[in-house]
Protein backbone atom coordinates (compact mmCIF):
# COMPACT_ATOMS: atom_id res chain seq x y z
CA UNK A 1 0.00 0.00 0.00
CA UNK A 2 2.95 2.52 1.00
CA UNK A 3 4.60 1.72 -2.70
CA UNK A 4 1.42 1.95 -4.14
CA UNK A 5 0.92 5.49 -2.29
CA UNK A 6 4.31 7.24 -2.96
CA UNK A 7 3.63 5.50 -7.09
CA UNK A 8 0.22 7.35 -6.86
CA UNK A 9 1.86 10.54 -5.32
CA UNK A 10 4.56 10.64 -8.23
CA UNK A 11 2.89 10.31 -10.87
CA UNK A 12 0.62 13.63 -9.86
CA UNK A 13 3.93 15.48 -8.95
CA UNK A 14 5.29 14.57 -12.25
CA UNK A 15 1.75 15.77 -14.45
CA UNK A 16 1.66 18.96 -11.91
CA UNK A 17 5.09 19.82 -13.03
CA UNK A 18 5.06 18.39 -16.54
CA UNK A 19 1.63 20.81 -16.55
CA UNK A 20 3.41 23.98 -14.81
CA UNK A 21 6.45 23.73 -17.46
CA UNK A 22 3.69 23.16 -20.55
CA UNK A 23 2.30 26.75 -18.88
CA UNK A 24 5.00 28.46 -17.97
CA UNK A 25 6.07 27.49 -21.49
CA UNK A 26 3.03 28.95 -23.39
CA UNK A 27 3.73 32.28 -20.89
CA UNK A 28 7.11 32.71 -21.95
CA UNK A 29 6.72 31.55 -25.44
CA UNK A 30 3.85 33.90 -26.01
CA UNK A 31 5.47 36.90 -24.58
CA UNK A 32 8.53 36.55 -25.91
CA UNK A 33 7.59 35.91 -29.25
CA UNK A 34 5.20 39.21 -28.78
CA UNK A 35 8.63 41.45 -27.56
CA UNK A 36 10.63 39.53 -30.40
CA UNK A 37 7.75 41.18 -32.85
CA UNK A 38 7.65 44.57 -31.37
CA UNK A 39 11.27 44.91 -30.42
CA UNK A 40 12.05 43.86 -33.86
CA UNK A 41 9.75 47.13 -35.47
CA UNK A 42 10.74 49.44 -33.11
CA UNK A 43 14.04 48.45 -33.66
CA UNK A 44 13.38 49.63 -37.54
CA UNK A 45 11.68 52.53 -36.22
CA UNK A 46 14.33 53.78 -33.20
CA UNK A 47 17.83 54.15 -33.38
CA UNK A 48 20.51 52.49 -31.18
CA UNK A 49 20.89 55.16 -29.31
CA UNK A 50 17.12 55.68 -27.94
CA UNK A 51 17.54 51.85 -26.75
CA UNK A 52 20.89 52.82 -25.41
CA UNK A 53 19.19 55.64 -23.24
CA UNK A 54 16.30 53.76 -21.76
CA UNK A 55 19.28 51.04 -21.12
CA UNK A 56 20.90 53.21 -19.01
CA UNK A 57 18.17 53.76 -16.65
CA UNK A 58 16.83 50.05 -16.65
CA UNK A 59 20.55 48.87 -15.29
CA UNK A 60 19.94 51.12 -12.32
CA UNK A 61 16.15 50.64 -11.79
CA UNK A 62 16.54 47.10 -12.57
CA UNK A 63 18.70 46.34 -9.40
CA UNK A 64 16.04 48.47 -7.08
CA UNK A 65 13.68 45.77 -8.32
CA UNK A 66 15.47 43.23 -6.22
CA UNK A 67 14.41 45.05 -3.24
CA UNK A 68 11.15 46.03 -3.80
CA UNK A 69 10.37 42.04 -3.26
CA UNK A 70 12.96 41.80 -0.85
CA UNK A 71 13.50 38.01 -1.70
CA UNK A 72 10.20 36.99 0.17
CA UNK A 73 8.49 35.71 -2.85
CA UNK A 74 11.38 32.99 -2.97
CA UNK A 75 11.06 32.30 0.47
CA UNK A 76 7.43 31.40 0.25
CA UNK A 77 7.94 29.61 -2.39
CA UNK A 78 10.48 27.54 -0.16
CA UNK A 79 8.38 26.93 2.96
CA UNK A 80 6.22 23.85 2.67
CA UNK A 81 3.32 25.72 3.85
CA UNK A 82 2.58 29.13 4.87
CA UNK A 83 -1.17 30.92 7.02
CA UNK A 84 -2.20 34.13 5.84
CA UNK A 85 -0.87 36.54 8.22
CA UNK A 86 2.64 36.17 6.97
CA UNK A 87 1.52 36.21 3.51
CA UNK A 88 -0.48 39.32 4.51
CA UNK A 89 2.52 40.44 6.20
CA UNK A 90 4.93 39.93 3.23
CA UNK A 91 2.10 42.28 0.85
CA UNK A 92 2.51 45.05 2.95
CA UNK A 93 6.31 45.15 3.34
CA UNK A 94 6.38 45.06 -0.61
CA UNK A 95 4.11 47.53 -0.70
CA UNK A 96 6.11 49.98 1.68
CA UNK A 97 9.48 48.79 -0.33
CA UNK A 98 7.97 49.99 -4.05
CA UNK A 99 6.43 53.26 -2.96
CA UNK A 100 9.89 54.05 -1.03
CA UNK A 101 11.61 53.01 -4.10
CA UNK A 102 9.33 55.42 -6.52
CA UNK A 103 9.80 58.49 -4.07
CA UNK A 104 13.68 57.81 -4.29
CA UNK A 105 14.19 57.47 -7.66
CA UNK A 106 12.35 60.34 -8.23
CA UNK A 107 14.76 61.79 -5.65
CA UNK A 108 17.79 60.91 -7.77
CA UNK A 109 16.72 61.12 -11.10
CA UNK A 110 19.13 64.46 -11.74
CA UNK A 111 21.93 62.33 -10.14
CA UNK A 112 21.50 59.67 -12.49
CA UNK A 113 21.53 62.02 -15.39
CA UNK A 114 24.45 63.49 -14.03
CA UNK A 115 26.57 59.99 -13.87
CA UNK A 116 26.07 59.19 -17.65
CA UNK A 117 26.20 62.99 -18.86
CA UNK A 118 22.19 62.80 -20.58
CA UNK A 119 19.93 64.98 -19.08
CA UNK A 120 17.10 63.53 -20.91
CA UNK A 121 17.69 60.86 -18.56
CA UNK A 122 15.76 62.65 -15.41
CA UNK A 123 12.58 62.92 -16.64
CA UNK A 124 12.75 58.94 -18.08
CA UNK A 125 13.73 57.85 -14.80
CA UNK A 126 11.29 60.05 -13.00
CA UNK A 127 8.73 58.41 -15.50
CA UNK A 128 9.80 54.61 -14.98
CA UNK A 129 10.24 54.79 -11.26
CA UNK A 130 6.26 54.93 -11.13
CA UNK A 131 6.62 50.88 -11.70
CA UNK A 132 8.03 50.27 -8.28
CA UNK A 133 4.85 51.29 -6.91
CA UNK A 134 2.71 49.82 -9.59
CA UNK A 135 4.52 46.51 -9.44
CA UNK A 136 4.56 46.18 -5.61
CA UNK A 137 0.58 45.54 -5.90
CA UNK A 138 0.83 42.22 -7.48
CA UNK A 139 4.21 40.39 -6.08
CA UNK A 140 1.92 38.31 -4.08
CA UNK A 141 -0.30 37.10 -6.33
CA UNK A 142 2.20 36.14 -8.74
CA UNK A 143 4.30 34.15 -6.28
CA UNK A 144 0.95 32.35 -4.93
CA UNK A 145 0.48 31.34 -8.26
CA UNK A 146 3.80 30.27 -8.76
CA UNK A 147 4.10 28.19 -6.01
CA UNK A 148 0.73 26.34 -6.88
CA UNK A 149 2.49 26.02 -10.25
CA UNK A 150 -0.63 27.31 -11.81
CA UNK A 151 1.11 28.91 -14.97
CA UNK A 152 -1.94 29.02 -16.79
CA UNK A 153 -3.32 31.77 -15.23
CA UNK A 154 -0.13 33.53 -15.28
CA UNK A 155 -0.08 33.32 -19.04
CA UNK A 156 -3.42 34.58 -18.73
CA UNK A 157 -1.82 37.87 -17.10
CA UNK A 158 1.47 38.25 -19.15
CA UNK A 159 0.86 38.33 -22.79
CA UNK A 160 -1.96 40.83 -22.40
CA UNK A 161 0.08 42.23 -21.15
CA UNK A 162 3.04 42.54 -23.31
CA UNK A 163 0.29 42.94 -25.96
CA UNK A 164 -1.13 46.14 -25.49
CA UNK A 165 2.30 48.03 -23.93
CA UNK A 166 4.03 46.65 -27.00
CA UNK A 167 1.09 47.92 -29.46
CA UNK A 168 0.85 51.32 -27.50
CA UNK A 169 4.75 51.53 -27.83
CA UNK A 170 4.53 51.00 -31.73
CA UNK A 171 2.09 53.32 -32.31
CA UNK A 172 4.24 56.28 -30.18
CA UNK A 173 7.17 55.40 -31.98
CA UNK A 174 5.86 55.73 -34.96
CA UNK A 175 4.06 59.04 -34.44
CA UNK A 176 8.00 60.41 -33.98
CA UNK A 177 7.78 60.24 -29.70
CA UNK A 178 11.14 58.34 -29.80
CA UNK A 179 12.51 57.09 -26.43
CA UNK A 180 9.36 58.43 -24.74
CA UNK A 181 7.71 55.12 -26.60
CA UNK A 182 10.05 52.78 -24.86
CA UNK A 183 9.38 54.28 -21.66
CA UNK A 184 5.52 54.20 -21.79
CA UNK A 185 6.13 50.32 -22.58
CA UNK A 186 7.74 49.80 -19.77
CA UNK A 187 5.22 51.35 -17.17
CA UNK A 188 2.22 50.09 -19.29
CA UNK A 189 3.09 46.33 -18.72
CA UNK A 190 3.81 47.07 -15.34
CA UNK A 191 0.15 48.50 -14.40
CA UNK A 192 -1.76 45.64 -16.75
CA UNK A 193 0.44 43.14 -15.26
CA UNK A 194 -0.91 44.53 -12.30
CA UNK A 195 -4.13 45.06 -12.87
CA UNK A 196 -5.57 41.81 -14.49
CA UNK A 197 -3.34 39.28 -11.88
CA UNK A 198 -5.64 41.04 -9.29
CA UNK A 199 -8.41 39.90 -11.66
CA UNK A 200 -7.20 36.29 -12.09
CA UNK A 201 -6.06 35.37 -8.62
CA UNK A 202 -8.82 34.94 -5.82
CA UNK A 203 -5.77 35.86 -2.76
CA UNK A 204 -6.44 39.42 -0.78
CA UNK A 205 -4.85 40.82 1.83
CA UNK A 206 -5.89 41.50 5.64
CA UNK A 207 -5.05 44.12 7.27
CA UNK A 208 -2.51 42.72 9.39
CA UNK A 209 1.85 43.22 9.65
CA UNK A 210 3.52 41.12 12.07
CA UNK A 211 6.61 41.21 12.31
CA UNK A 212 7.46 38.18 13.66
CA UNK A 213 6.03 36.59 10.83
CA UNK A 214 8.77 38.41 8.47
CA UNK A 215 11.81 37.63 11.13
CA UNK A 216 10.89 33.99 9.71
CA UNK A 217 11.91 34.48 6.38
CA UNK A 218 14.29 37.07 6.86
CA UNK A 219 17.07 33.87 6.85
CA UNK A 220 16.23 32.38 3.43
CA UNK A 221 15.06 36.13 2.28
CA UNK A 222 18.49 38.39 3.04
CA UNK A 223 20.61 35.59 1.92
CA UNK A 224 18.50 35.09 -1.65
CA UNK A 225 18.95 38.67 -2.03
CA UNK A 226 22.05 39.01 -1.33
CA UNK A 227 22.72 36.34 -3.96
CA UNK A 228 20.21 38.43 -6.57
CA UNK A 229 21.81 41.28 -6.04
CA UNK A 230 25.35 39.93 -6.85
CA UNK A 231 24.19 38.18 -9.71
CA UNK A 232 22.29 41.43 -11.17
CA UNK A 233 25.69 43.57 -10.52
CA UNK A 234 27.63 40.77 -12.42
CA UNK A 235 25.48 40.60 -15.03
CA UNK A 236 24.88 44.14 -15.63
CA UNK A 237 28.13 45.36 -14.39
CA UNK A 238 29.15 45.79 -18.52
CA UNK A 239 25.99 47.47 -18.70
CA UNK A 240 26.97 50.07 -16.60
CA UNK A 241 30.25 50.58 -17.76
CA UNK A 242 29.26 50.79 -21.28
CA UNK A 243 26.69 53.08 -20.97
CA UNK A 244 29.25 55.30 -18.93
CA UNK A 245 32.01 55.06 -20.38
CA UNK A 246 30.96 54.08 -24.49
CA UNK A 247 27.59 56.31 -24.61
CA UNK A 248 23.94 54.99 -25.26
CA UNK A 249 24.89 54.12 -28.60
CA UNK A 250 27.62 51.91 -28.06
CA UNK A 251 25.08 50.51 -24.97
CA UNK A 252 22.54 50.14 -27.34
CA UNK A 253 23.74 48.10 -29.52
CA UNK A 254 25.42 45.83 -26.72
CA UNK A 255 22.23 45.36 -24.58
CA UNK A 256 20.19 44.17 -27.76
CA UNK A 257 22.55 41.18 -28.65
CA UNK A 258 22.56 40.37 -24.54
CA UNK A 259 18.65 40.47 -25.15
CA UNK A 260 19.22 38.03 -28.07
CA UNK A 261 21.29 35.67 -26.41
CA UNK A 262 19.12 35.36 -23.51
CA UNK A 263 16.25 34.75 -25.52
CA UNK A 264 16.80 31.10 -25.32
CA UNK A 265 17.65 31.53 -21.82
CA UNK A 266 14.00 33.33 -20.95
CA UNK A 267 12.24 31.45 -23.27
CA UNK A 268 13.50 27.57 -22.10
CA UNK A 269 15.93 27.31 -19.47
CA UNK A 270 14.60 30.12 -16.68
CA UNK A 271 10.54 28.74 -18.03
CA UNK A 272 11.44 25.44 -16.35
CA UNK A 273 13.84 26.94 -13.88
CA UNK A 274 10.55 28.88 -12.60
CA UNK A 275 8.69 25.25 -12.17
CA UNK A 276 12.07 23.26 -10.68
CA UNK A 277 12.21 25.19 -7.73
CA UNK A 278 8.70 24.57 -6.25
CA UNK A 279 8.63 21.13 -7.80
CA UNK A 280 12.18 20.59 -6.00
CA UNK A 281 11.51 22.06 -2.68
CA UNK A 282 8.33 19.16 -2.80
CA UNK A 283 11.03 16.64 -3.02
CA UNK A 284 13.80 18.18 -1.25
CA UNK A 285 14.51 15.40 1.32
CA UNK A 286 15.01 12.73 -1.71
CA UNK A 287 19.24 13.84 -3.45
CA UNK A 288 19.03 11.27 -5.70
CA UNK A 289 15.71 11.57 -7.28
CA UNK A 290 16.46 15.62 -7.64
CA UNK A 291 19.92 15.02 -9.34
CA UNK A 292 18.07 12.36 -11.78
CA UNK A 293 15.41 14.87 -12.77
CA UNK A 294 18.14 17.72 -12.80
CA UNK A 295 20.27 15.49 -15.35
CA UNK A 296 16.86 14.71 -17.56
CA UNK A 297 16.19 18.37 -17.96
CA UNK A 298 20.02 20.28 -18.72
CA UNK A 299 19.79 17.72 -21.47
CA UNK A 300 16.25 18.48 -22.56
CA UNK A 301 17.52 22.20 -22.24
CA UNK A 302 20.86 21.68 -24.11
CA UNK A 303 18.37 19.68 -27.28
CA UNK A 304 17.00 22.90 -27.80
CA UNK A 305 19.24 26.00 -26.61
CA UNK A 306 22.59 24.04 -28.06
CA UNK A 307 21.69 24.03 -31.56
CA UNK A 308 20.39 27.92 -31.27
CA UNK A 309 23.31 29.66 -29.82
CA UNK A 310 25.91 27.53 -32.14
CA UNK A 311 23.42 28.33 -35.00
CA UNK A 312 22.79 31.86 -34.23
CA UNK A 313 26.92 32.24 -34.26
CA UNK A 314 27.80 30.83 -37.66
CA UNK A 315 24.22 32.73 -39.22
CA UNK A 316 24.47 35.99 -36.77
CA UNK A 317 24.94 38.52 -39.97
CA UNK A 318 22.45 37.60 -42.78
CA UNK A 319 20.14 37.61 -39.57
CA UNK A 320 21.06 40.88 -38.28
CA UNK A 321 20.89 42.16 -41.03
CA UNK A 322 17.52 40.53 -42.41
CA UNK A 323 15.56 41.09 -38.64
CA UNK A 324 16.69 44.68 -37.52
CA UNK A 325 18.55 46.39 -40.21
CA UNK A 326 21.86 47.37 -41.53
CA UNK A 327 21.85 50.38 -39.09
CA UNK A 328 22.48 47.49 -36.49
CA UNK A 329 25.47 45.93 -38.09
CA UNK A 330 28.08 46.93 -35.50
CA UNK A 331 25.54 43.86 -33.24
CA UNK A 332 27.14 41.06 -35.23
CA UNK A 333 30.40 40.33 -33.88
CA UNK A 334 28.98 41.38 -30.73
CA UNK A 335 26.04 38.49 -31.25
CA UNK A 336 28.08 36.14 -31.90
CA UNK A 337 31.08 36.34 -28.98
CA UNK A 338 28.12 36.45 -26.51
CA UNK A 339 25.94 33.55 -27.43
CA UNK A 340 29.19 31.11 -26.13
CA UNK A 341 28.07 32.24 -23.14
CA UNK A 342 24.41 31.75 -23.71
CA UNK A 343 25.56 28.48 -24.85
CA UNK A 344 26.68 27.91 -20.70
CA UNK A 345 24.47 29.93 -19.14
CA UNK A 346 21.42 27.85 -20.48
CA UNK A 347 22.21 25.28 -18.17
CA UNK A 348 24.54 26.95 -15.72
CA UNK A 349 22.00 29.14 -14.63
CA UNK A 350 19.31 26.04 -13.37
CA UNK A 351 21.97 25.04 -10.36
CA UNK A 352 20.37 28.11 -8.49
CA UNK A 353 17.53 25.98 -8.28
CA UNK A 354 19.78 23.01 -6.36
CA UNK A 355 20.57 25.49 -3.77
CA UNK A 356 17.52 27.03 -3.15
CA UNK A 357 15.65 24.05 -2.79
CA UNK A 358 17.92 22.26 -0.60
CA UNK A 359 17.60 25.64 1.21
CA UNK A 360 21.21 26.68 0.70
CA UNK A 361 20.68 30.35 -0.28
CA UNK A 362 23.88 31.45 2.13
CA UNK A 363 25.91 28.90 0.65
CA UNK A 364 24.84 29.67 -2.69
CA UNK A 365 26.01 33.61 -1.80
CA UNK A 366 29.49 32.57 -0.47
CA UNK A 367 29.97 31.05 -3.79
CA UNK A 368 28.48 33.79 -5.57
CA UNK A 369 30.49 36.27 -4.20
CA UNK A 370 34.13 34.06 -4.95
CA UNK A 371 32.98 33.48 -8.67
CA UNK A 372 31.41 36.88 -9.91
CA UNK A 373 34.45 38.69 -9.19
CA UNK A 374 36.24 36.92 -11.70
CA UNK A 375 33.13 38.00 -14.45
CA UNK A 376 33.58 41.66 -13.00
CA UNK A 377 37.36 41.92 -13.89
CA UNK A 378 36.81 39.81 -17.27
CA UNK A 379 34.39 42.99 -18.32
CA UNK A 380 36.93 45.64 -16.68
CA UNK A 381 39.69 44.39 -18.58
CA UNK A 382 37.66 44.34 -22.11
CA UNK A 383 36.01 47.56 -21.74
CA UNK A 384 39.51 48.88 -23.01
CA UNK A 385 38.47 46.64 -26.48
CA UNK A 386 35.32 48.53 -26.54
CA UNK A 387 31.72 46.54 -26.77
CA UNK A 388 33.76 43.33 -28.48
CA UNK A 389 36.39 43.42 -25.85
CA UNK A 390 33.07 43.45 -23.23
CA UNK A 391 31.79 40.47 -24.77
CA UNK A 392 34.98 38.40 -24.89
CA UNK A 393 36.30 39.22 -21.05
CA UNK A 394 32.82 38.23 -19.83
CA UNK A 395 32.76 35.12 -22.12
CA UNK A 396 35.98 34.02 -21.14
CA UNK A 397 35.17 34.69 -17.65
CA UNK A 398 31.81 32.64 -17.53
CA UNK A 399 34.20 29.64 -19.35
CA UNK A 400 36.61 29.94 -16.41
CA UNK A 401 33.84 29.30 -13.69
CA UNK A 402 31.80 26.53 -15.01
CA UNK A 403 33.20 24.14 -13.20
CA UNK A 404 33.78 25.52 -9.83
CA UNK A 405 29.82 26.90 -10.16
CA UNK A 406 28.85 23.02 -10.74
CA UNK A 407 31.22 21.77 -8.22
CA UNK A 408 30.07 23.12 -4.79
CA UNK A 409 26.07 22.77 -5.89
CA UNK A 410 26.73 19.68 -7.59
CA UNK A 411 27.90 18.62 -3.87
CA UNK A 412 24.56 19.17 -2.23
CA UNK A 413 22.85 16.11 -4.51
CA UNK A 414 25.61 14.19 -5.08
CA UNK A 415 26.67 15.53 -8.73
CA UNK A 416 29.86 15.09 -9.98
CA UNK A 417 31.16 17.77 -12.87
CA UNK A 418 31.65 14.79 -15.34
CA UNK A 419 28.54 13.28 -15.08
CA UNK A 420 27.24 16.77 -16.39
CA UNK A 421 29.41 16.67 -19.37
CA UNK A 422 28.64 12.97 -20.48
CA UNK A 423 25.28 14.02 -20.04
CA UNK A 424 25.62 16.45 -22.56
CA UNK A 425 28.83 15.65 -24.65
CA UNK A 426 26.47 14.09 -27.34
CA UNK A 427 23.70 16.81 -27.81
CA UNK A 428 27.03 19.41 -28.21
CA UNK A 429 28.37 17.62 -30.39
CA UNK A 430 25.55 17.00 -32.90
CA UNK A 431 25.22 20.84 -32.48
CA UNK A 432 28.89 21.42 -33.44
CA UNK A 433 28.19 18.96 -36.45
CA UNK A 434 25.16 21.16 -37.56
CA UNK A 435 27.03 24.68 -36.95
CA UNK A 436 29.91 23.46 -39.54
CA UNK A 437 27.83 22.21 -42.30
CA UNK A 438 25.68 25.52 -41.74
CA UNK A 439 29.06 27.38 -42.14
CA UNK A 440 30.23 25.38 -45.05
CA UNK A 441 26.84 26.13 -46.88
CA UNK A 442 27.12 29.69 -45.86
CA UNK A 443 30.76 30.20 -47.34
CA UNK A 444 29.48 28.26 -50.96
CA UNK A 445 26.32 30.29 -51.90
CA UNK A 446 26.71 33.65 -53.77
CA UNK A 447 27.45 36.75 -50.88
CA UNK A 448 25.81 39.03 -53.43
CA UNK A 449 22.22 37.33 -52.73
CA UNK A 450 20.00 39.32 -50.27
CA UNK A 451 20.84 38.70 -46.78
CA UNK A 452 17.03 37.10 -46.35
CA UNK A 453 17.98 34.56 -48.79
CA UNK A 454 20.93 33.50 -47.39
CA UNK A 455 19.27 33.24 -43.89
CA UNK A 456 16.58 30.63 -45.05
CA UNK A 457 18.87 28.87 -46.67
CA UNK A 458 20.82 28.21 -43.56
CA UNK A 459 18.67 27.94 -40.92
CA UNK A 460 16.72 25.14 -42.97
CA UNK A 461 19.73 23.56 -43.91
CA UNK A 462 20.84 23.80 -40.52
CA UNK A 463 17.23 22.30 -39.19
CA UNK A 464 17.68 19.38 -40.96
CA UNK A 465 20.85 18.11 -40.36
CA UNK A 466 20.62 18.71 -36.64
CA UNK A 467 17.51 16.44 -36.44
CA UNK A 468 19.30 13.92 -38.91
CA UNK A 469 22.47 14.37 -36.80
CA UNK A 470 20.55 13.72 -33.22
CA UNK A 471 17.81 10.55 -34.88
CA UNK A 472 20.75 8.94 -36.62
CA UNK A 473 22.61 8.58 -32.63
CA UNK A 474 19.48 8.63 -30.94
CA UNK A 475 20.32 10.69 -28.13
CA UNK A 476 18.60 10.30 -25.21
CA UNK A 477 17.74 13.88 -25.03
CA UNK A 478 15.74 13.42 -28.36
CA UNK A 479 13.77 10.17 -27.18
CA UNK A 480 12.61 11.85 -23.99
CA UNK A 481 11.07 14.76 -25.60
CA UNK A 482 9.75 12.97 -28.37
CA UNK A 483 7.89 11.01 -26.38
CA UNK A 484 7.15 13.20 -23.51
CA UNK A 485 5.59 15.43 -26.82
CA UNK A 486 3.55 12.25 -28.19
CA UNK A 487 2.15 11.95 -24.52
CA UNK A 488 0.66 14.96 -24.31
CA UNK A 489 -0.19 15.36 -27.63
CA UNK A 490 -2.21 11.87 -27.52
CA UNK A 491 -5.13 13.10 -25.61
CA UNK A 492 -5.72 15.96 -28.75
CA UNK A 493 -4.92 13.24 -31.74
CA UNK A 494 -7.26 11.11 -30.08
CA UNK A 495 -10.27 12.98 -30.77
CA UNK A 496 -9.19 13.87 -34.26
CA UNK A 497 -8.34 10.35 -35.86
CA UNK A 498 -8.70 7.44 -33.11
CA UNK A 499 -8.86 4.53 -35.05
CA UNK A 500 -5.26 4.94 -36.44
CA UNK A 501 -4.03 5.50 -32.83
CA UNK A 502 -5.85 2.76 -31.14
CA UNK A 503 -4.11 0.37 -34.10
Amino acid sequence: MEVAGEHHWMSKFRKQTLNGIQWSLITKLGRQFILFIVGVILARLLSPNEFGLIAQILVITGFAVLFSELGFGAALIQKQDFEQEQVSSVFWVNIIAGVALTIIFILVAPYIAQFYNEPLLTPLTMFISITFAIGSLSIIQSTILTKELNFRKLAYVEIPASIVSGVVAIILAYNGFGVWSLAVQTVLFSLFNTIILWIVSSWRPSFTLSFKSIKELLGFSTNLLGTQSLNYWVRNIDNLLIGRYLGPNSLGVYSRAYSLMLFPLTNISNVIARVMFPSFSIIQEDKERVKNIFLKITRSIALITFPLMLGLIVTAAPFVITVFGSQWIEMIPVLQVLCIVGLTQSIITLIGNIYLSQGKADQQFRVGLVLRTNLILGIVIGLQWGVVGVAIGYSIASLINIYPNLYFAGRLINLKFIELVQNLSGIFLCAIGMALIVYMIGQLMPQDWPSWALLTIEVSVGMLAYFVLIHMFRLDAYIEVRTLLLEQARPYLKTVMPSQLDS
